[in-house]
């Protein structure tokens, strides 16, 4: 409003006009419809909104909340009222906006209880009630009801924190983020912690162009210590990715039993083959060599928990310490499980180390470091921006909105993906692409974030072509 000399009325009326235009196509059929209006600026939106339905040829129901109300009539009325509404109408939530403070008492909650035993579909204006935009109230470890249990939240030029975790779903439910003009400017003072990924953001993880006239010496050598018995398959598709997302070379060190495969299903792959048969023990050759061999190492898909692995874990880190502590390093899966049971092991790793864990093996790691479990997400989700603040290293805390973070703000949420990425080996292909990239001389933080967009897009098209997809799917479709 200072910035633009925009007036409190104009952003009322911009918000309305722009959930109800989401709203009418969405829901096309002129049913009834109960709003619901809260004191505050939500409630003026919510007012407004009605207003706007009424004109488009919908039967509106308007209750409009004061701060403080009588409870005996106006209960009875407002039982009445629900009552009354016929099959397929849908609730409106406009009691209270992204600035709660503190959870909902008294005949609030009783409201939003009744509004939650309706089976009519809600819509929550910017955010359901009782819900705060940063996912949970500063005297609470997680949110808990009364909150609106919203189908659908249409929420004002910027999503919330709270849409990002995935506890508050139930009340979230779909979220759509609508432009009321207000994204076309900074907003000098106010920190923006949290921000999501899109194509302009991960441009610079990219690989540039490639010159006519490279070869693949120009496109990075990448070494993976990955695969065990029963689990060779989770060494593959993380080579194959490596492959697909650019990497001129790649050597996979793989114990015996990985040879046959590897020489059947990637045959592109060059291969360092372990003395021993069932899991990897050895240093793989080329490390010793100067200048190194290897312009990036991943390690950890499929790899297993044999005692002999472990060692060889220790020994791979205390070289690349002693020897290449600059060198580009991604650990993912049982590499992650190893830094928790070694307590020294963090204090080895190169620096701009990429972790990958999902929640559990996240917990692990602080568990590790003597922290508490995280009882939500949100508190995990500051919890890795911690850890990788204390070990100086880039954590890629998977889940339906990826976390990426070194530690500095901004923090980057990714919004590419589908639930079918849900699936076995889908870790280990964002696992191969990181590595892929950071072979390609892309700096760790960047690597990280084009890998988890790209493999999140990759997703997306192949969702789009099957029902079920596997992991190989998103290979294909990168």
């Amino acid at each position: 409003m200072q910035a633009c000399g925009v007036t409190e009325q104009e952003l009322i009326e911009r918000a309305a006009a722009a959930f109800v235009k989401s709203f009418l196509a969405k829901e096309p059929e002129k049913g009834k419809i109960l709003v619901l209006a809260g004191p505050g600026n939500n409630g003026s939106d919510a007012r407004s909104i009605a207003g706007l339905l009424q004109g488009n040829g919908y039967e509106v129901v308007l209750w409009e909340f004061p701060g403080a109300f009588a409870p005996t009539q106006w209960q009875e009325d407002w039982t009445r009222c629900l009552s009354d509404l016929p099959a397929g109408s849908i609730v409106v939530d406009g009691l209270f906006g992204s600035g709660l403070s503190r959870p909902l008492e008294g005949l609030y909650t009783f409201v939003v209880e009744s509004v939650n035993a309706l089976k009519f579909k809600v819509y929550a204006v910017d955010i359901p009630s009782g819900l705060p935009g940063d996912g949970q109230f500063t005297e609470s470890k997680a949110v808990c009801p009364p909150v609106v249990r919203a189908d659908v939240t249409l929420a004002f030029q910027f999503p919330k924190l709270a849409f990002f975790l995935p506890e508050n779903y139930p009340y979230v439910g779909d979220w759509e983020v609508l432009d009321i003009g207000m994204g076309c400017m900074d907003y000098p003072g106010i920190s923006v912690p949290f921000v999501t990924t899109d194509a302009a953001r991960v441009q610079s993880g990219l690989p540039p162009k490639r010159h006519p006239f490279s070869h693949k010496y120009n496109h990075g050598h990448a070494l993976l210590l990955a695969g065990s018995r029963g689990k060779m398959g989770a060494a593959l598709m993380a080579a194959r990715a490596c492959m697909r997302t650019g990497a001129g070379m790649l050597t996979a060190h793989v114990p015996a039993c990985g040879e046959v495969p590897f020489y059947t299903a990637l045959p592109e792959a060059m291969l360092s083959v372990d003395s021993r048969a069932h899991a990897a023990g050895d240093l793989p050759g080329g490390l010793e060599k100067t200048p190194v061999t290897y312009a990036a190492i991943g390690a950890g898909p499929g790899w297993g928990k044999d005692p002999v692995t472990s060692r060889l874990f220790e020994r791979l880190l205390t070289f690349l310490k002693e020897k290449s502590p600059r060198m580009p390093l991604v650990l993912d899966a049982d590499a992650i499980n190893m830094l928790s049971e070694f307590s020294y092991l963090p204090e080895v790793l190169p620096k701009g180390t990429v972790l990958t864990p999902h929640a559990g093996e996240f917990d692990r790691l602080v568990s590790a470091l003597g922290w508490e479990k995280a009882p939500c997400s949100h508190d995990r989700i500051f919890q890795a921006i911690a850890l990788a603040k204390k070990w100086n290293v880039v954590v890629v805390l998977k889940g339906r909105y990826t976390l990426i973070t070194n530690g500095d703000e901004p923090h980057l949420l990714n919004t590419t993906g589908n639930p079918g990425m849900a699936t076995a080996g889908s870790g280990d292909v964002l696992t191969g692409i990181i590595l892929g990239l950071l072979a390609q001389g892309i700096p760790a933080y960047h690597a990280a974030a084009a890998g988890v967009f790209l493999h999140g897009q990759a997703g997306d098209r192949a969702a789009g072509m099957s029902a079920h997809i596997t992991a190989t799917d998103i290979i294909r479709c990168l």
